[in-house]
């Protein structure tokens, strides 16, 4: 979408050895679409070396204190409907396995389960809240601090699907069977999760529309003379039946 219109587009990693918020420069870059929601707001507004900031969309997450068009899904809602399909399967211990500390995804989908749990009168338990931080890795070890678990959950949601994969996998290596001995569902909708044995159950997020959008909302501020009024666009999850998640 932005290629036909005639800007190139330049991929950075805000974690990366580089710093991308150089390009926050009008004389660098025509505009930004941000996608970590930690990158301080005040870095965006001032500009990067010292030039004027660029017209910034914000997709997938969010920078408080930040005035700027937002692409998104209601995390929290996608939590709740997670929790709802576990609980429709007869689950009353359910447990999720968390992003990273601090991060927006994180903070909204826990209250999303956090909400969802409390509503159907189901104990919210900390030992049965796993630290994660969306990566295979800190699935195996969620994995790992189930088991060693004295009075586990019978379910689990994942904040990610790449958690639930390494999860699932270091399970099933430990002769864990699924769903018969836990039952998990996870949140993306990447395409790995349909070629798992079982099949993950997840929460589909529209990546491609949500980068669409942000793309069309960026060219929308690029061929404006005035500043449009903020918009907040609020796109559609879908739930993916995966045997991962079976009756209690």
């Amino acid at each position: 979408m932005l290629s036909p219109a005639g800007y190139n587009l330049l991929i950075a990693d805000t974690r990366g050895g580089s710093n991308p918020l150089d390009y926050a420069d009008r004389r660098r870059a025509d505009g930004l679409i941000a996608l970590d929601g930690a990158i301080p707001a005040d870095a965006l507004v001032r500009g990067g070396r010292g030039g004027s900031p660029p017209p910034t969309v914000l997709a997938c997450e969010w920078i408080e204190g930040l005035q700027a068009p937002r692409v998104r899904i209601d995390n929290a809602a996608a939590a709740e409907l997670a929790i709802a399909h576990l609980a429709g399967l007869g689950h009353r211990r359910i447990g999720h396995v968390q992003g990273p500390p601090g991060n927006v995804l994180t903070q909204t989908r826990q209250m999303g389960v956090e909400q969802a749990l409390a509503a159907r009168g189901l104990e919210v338990r900390g030992d049965w809240f796993l630290p994660g931080d969306f990566s295979y890795a800190s699935g195996q070890r969620a994995a790992r601090a189930w088991l060693e678990l004295t009075d586990r959950p019978t379910a689990l949601f994942c904040a990610s699907d790449a958690m639930a994969c390494g999860l699932m996998g270091e399970l099933q290596r430990r002769g864990v069977k699924l769903p018969d001995d836990l039952s998990v569902v996870g949140f993306d909708g990447i395409e790995l999760a349909a070629h798992l044995a079982p099949a993950l159950a997840t929460i589909r997020q529209p990546r491609r529309e949500i980068g669409r959008t942000a793309a069309r909302a960026l060219l929308d501020l690029l061929a404006s003379e005035a500043t449009l009024p903020l918009s907040d666009q609020v796109l559609p999850v879908e739930f993916l039946s995966g045997g991962s998640a079976g009756p209690a």
